[in-house]
């Protein structure tokens, strides 16, 4: 790998494990929790590449060589890289929580899968922040639907005290999960286009968050580019103030995946 060639200069930061029940696709972990890992080391805009899928319940590095750029490694492959980043976002008016909870009614997260190899609902039913059929308390269970009359879709969240520092405040890899998932929901409802998997988030979180705080999430397609499909995520708390937002790269599912889907 190419760090291998700078090892002299590769400083380890520490080592992290991430626990199965944060998945999102089975066996490969949430693309925005793992985006959170690298807040610690890069303040504002985090601007992270997924480069390969992050496995769970394995032993992992983060590092970096000294030039600005944070790494996650598993041994000498580069799962993820993530720097300093610029994002241009303005944030639409945020959908009321009622509007949002009608709107995942209908959400895609709630009707049985597209895919003929796999039971039960949604996209990823047991995707720790979408998953419909993960159990009570093991999941955000965030559905975004379409809201009628808009280019967007949107949801409802209350984050339990679960998820909380011991301040009562939502821990911040909570809310990169929840910036995650709603742009593939956008993709899904309001396009022609499946995407795959995620590729790139451009992401930052703006305001802290109280637990048990109504919020909502909402997320529209922005454009594609041949096989990258793009999205925007915003948080929005229950004065309707932006807690997070990102831009989202999606990967268009390849053909053999596309073989897979029953609708």
């Amino acid at each position: 790998m190419f760090l291998k060639n700078r090892a002299s200069t590769v400083k380890n930061l520490r080592r992290v494990n991430i626990p199965a029940v944060y998945k999102g696709p089975p066996d490969i972990a949430n693309g925005g929790y793992v985006c959170s890992l690298f807040a610690d080391y890069i303040d504002g805009v985090i601007d992270v590449m997924i480069k390969r899928p992050t496995p769970l319940d394995r032993d992992l590095q983060i590092c970096t060589d000294g030039d600005g750029i944070y790494y996650l490694m598993d041994d000498d492959q580069v799962i993820i890289s993530a720097k300093p980043g610029v994002l241009d976002l303005p944030a639409p008016e945020a959908p009321g929580y009622e509007e949002a909870a009608r709107a995942a009614q209908a959400s895609l997260a709630l009707k049985p899968t597209p895919y003929l190899h796999v039971t039960g609902r949604g996209i990823h039913p047991i995707c720790f922040c979408c998953g419909a059929d993960v159990p009570d308390g093991e999941g955000l269970k965030i559905h975004p639907g379409r809201v009628p009359g808009l280019n967007m879709v949107a949801a409802p969240w209350t984050p339990s005290v679960a998820y909380g520092d011991e301040r009562g405040y939502v821990r911040p890899e909570f809310i990169w999960t929840a910036l995650d998932c709603p742009g593939a929901y956008a993709l899904w409802e309001l396009t022609d286009t499946k995407p795959g998997f995620l590729g790139r988030l451009i992401g930052q979180i703006e305001k802290p968050l109280r637990c048990n705080e109504p919020c909502v999430v909402a997320a529209w397609p922005t454009g594609s580019d041949g096989r990258k499909l793009y999205t925007a995520t915003v948080l929005f708390n229950a004065q309707r103030q932006v807690i997070g937002r990102s831009l989202a790269t999606w990967f268009l599912m390849p053909p053999e995946m596309l073989k897979l889907l029953s609708c």
